[in-house]
């Protein structure tokens, strides 16, 4: 997969966003779970993640960003989601620093894929940015849980839309 696809991928979703929200055109979970694995972040396929639960998750994946607390809940059933929303350093003297932040597709408990939508695109938007200059320092300093939220907020995308 070249490196442009996750940012292309971004843009694509950025400009169906209207439509795949509104029911008009389907979500492409598939292909957000492609870009995932082919960050080669996580230990597994991403597909392999949604069985588990959240206490398997922690104990031998997590790199404890995400809030867990209903550790015998499957992983789809988490509510916390963690947003890649900022890169900045120096990439030729190997210091890229990403920011992170707490979203909740479940406010009140009531489901809005708006935000699990956003949560994909904009994380993909910045992790592509990096993929494109700096992949190999991307797998050092990418978090697991954030890459683990894209995949359960398209999850949710696929399952609740």
């Amino acid at each position: 997969m070249e490196k442009l696809d996750t940012m292309m991928l971004a843009d694509d979703l950025a400009l169906s966003q209207d439509k795949i929200l509104n029911g008009e055109q389907d979500f492409g979970a598939e292909a957000v779970y492609k870009v995932i694995d082919n960050l080669g972040v996580l230990n597994n396929p991403i597909k392999d993640y949604f069985d588990m639960t959240e206490e398997q998750y922690y104990e031998a994946k997590s790199d404890h960003k995400l809030t867990l607390i209903k550790m015998d809940s499957k992983l789809t059933d988490l509510h916390d989601r963690i947003l890649t929303n900022h890169v900045d350093g120096f990439v030729d003297k190997d210091e890229i620093n990403l920011t992170y932040n707490h979203e909740n597709p479940y406010e009140d408990d009531l489901y809005d894929p708006t935000t699990d939508y956003r949560e994909i695109v904009y994380s993909l938007k910045v992790i592509g940015a990096v993929q494109a200059i700096a992949a190999k320092d991307l797998q050092e300093v990418l978090s697991k849980d954030a890459v683990l939220s894209i995949g359960l907020a398209a999850y949710a995308l696929a399952h609740n839309a």
